[in-house]
């Protein structure tokens, strides 16, 4: 129980944590002020539309849910307003002309589950009771739900933004210290196929991380990532080879491809954990400057240097023809690292070779693709 309060006090205490927290409020106090001051009937509605919009951690989910947000509200209002209409003008009973409207509604959101604020908004609509004309209750709600989202847009855009450049280079970090585990354990007489499973799995999901913040940052400059930060465009590519010859090397290392030799293992085990470990440093290094201002190139060129120098005759020859391939991504990443993207070298292709970036340890024929 006590281990369980230290870890939720901690989590409560983490910086992303009091960021939501700010976020949220701002967004509620915004809400309720925009409310009063366009004399919304109710301006809960616009409170509660807020709280689900800002809840959203990234840019792009706020985005994407206030888009949802918007459109279902509108199918919703119209749904509803179309109710009201056969109530009033037809003399239907409000049970039935409710139904009527939510049959083809729960066949949308069977298609559409995203937009399942429609029904809710149905039933805003014409069962919550309300005052005053009966088709203003839509269009109060309407406007009530509107006022909400576009609050919440603005205080996910101004209001302590994630940066999503930091959280990039953060994980690129993380990514490259587990692909130096995963060599590591490769990279041994008796590699242990367990272990290299595990680390391969969170490969993946922090591979899939840079991904989701890689479209973070295109949100926040659309059209302009590739000019404004070159090497936030580039570091999913690059990484996605490096894990995708590590994870060769590992499948090789099972088959016993491996070299003769003990003493060849641990050299080449112990160099390229160094230098995946100094590459993670340094994208650490970049996360905590500013943009523009990336600390001193010291050590590139003889990182460099060591990944030009070719595997021994110990190896065998598809060891050997992996190892190359790593050697070659890894310089192509440091070069990139160390400039923060201001280099001609580039990933190429740019997405990443098409075979090896699916690829994944485990039998044959069981990869997970990752989502480029």
């Amino acid at each position: 129980m006590h281990a369980r309060m230290k870890i939720l006090l901690h989590s409560i205490m983490q910086q992303g944590t009091w960021r939501q927290v700010v976020r949220m409020s701002v967004s509620l106090v915004l809400s309720g002020i925009v409310a009063a001051m366009i004399h919304l009937d109710e301006p809960v509605w616009a409170l509660i539309t807020s709280v689900i919009v800002i809840t959203q951690t990234r840019l792009t989910q706020t985005l994407s849910t206030g888009r949802e947000q918007i459109v279902g509200t509108l199918i919703g209002a119209a749904a509803g307003m179309s109710a009201i209409a056969l109530e009033q003008w037809y003399g239907f009973s409000l049970f039935v002309v409710f139904w009527v409207m939510l049959m083809p509604l729960a066949v949308l959101v069977a298609l559409r589950p995203k937009m399942r604020v429609a029904i809710v908004t149905l039933m805003v609509v014409l069962l919550f009771p309300s005052s005053g004309a009966p088709f203003s209750r839509p269009l109060q709600r309407i406007a009530s739900i509107m006022t909400g989202v576009v609050v919440s847009f603005a205080v996910s855009f101004f209001v302590l933004r994630n940066e999503a450049r930091r959280e990039v280079l953060t994980n690129s970090a993380s990514l490259l210290r587990r692909l130096a585990d995963l060599v590591s354990c490769a990279l041994h007489q008796h590699p242990d196929y367990d272990a290299l499973a595990t680390a391969d799995v969170m490969c993946r999901t922090l591979l899939q991380d840079i991904n989701d913040g890689v479209q973070e940052a295109e949100v926040e400059h659309p059209g302009t990532l590739a000019r404004h930060d070159p090497l936030v465009a580039r570091l999913p590519g690059l990484l996605r080879r490096v894990r995708a010859d590590a994870i060769f090397i590992a499948r090789a290392a099972v088959e016993g491809e491996t070299a003769r030799t003990g003493d060849m293992l641990e050299h080449e085990r112990d160099m390229l954990a160094q230098i995946l470990g100094q590459m993670a440093d340094r994208c650490d290094a970049l996360a905590a400057s500013r943009r523009g201002h990336a600390p001193a190139d010291e050590g590139m060129r003889d990182i460099v240097d060591r990944l030009e120098r070719q595997a021994g005759e110990h190896w065998t020859p598809v060891m050997r023809f992996a190892l190359g391939l790593l050697h070659a991504d890894m310089r192509l990443a440091v070069c990139n690292i160390w400039s923060d993207g201001q280099t001609d070298e580039s990933p190429f292709p740019p997405a990443g070779d098409p075979v090896l970036a699916e690829v994944s340890f485990g039998p044959s024929g069981a990869s997970v693709p990752v989502k480029r």
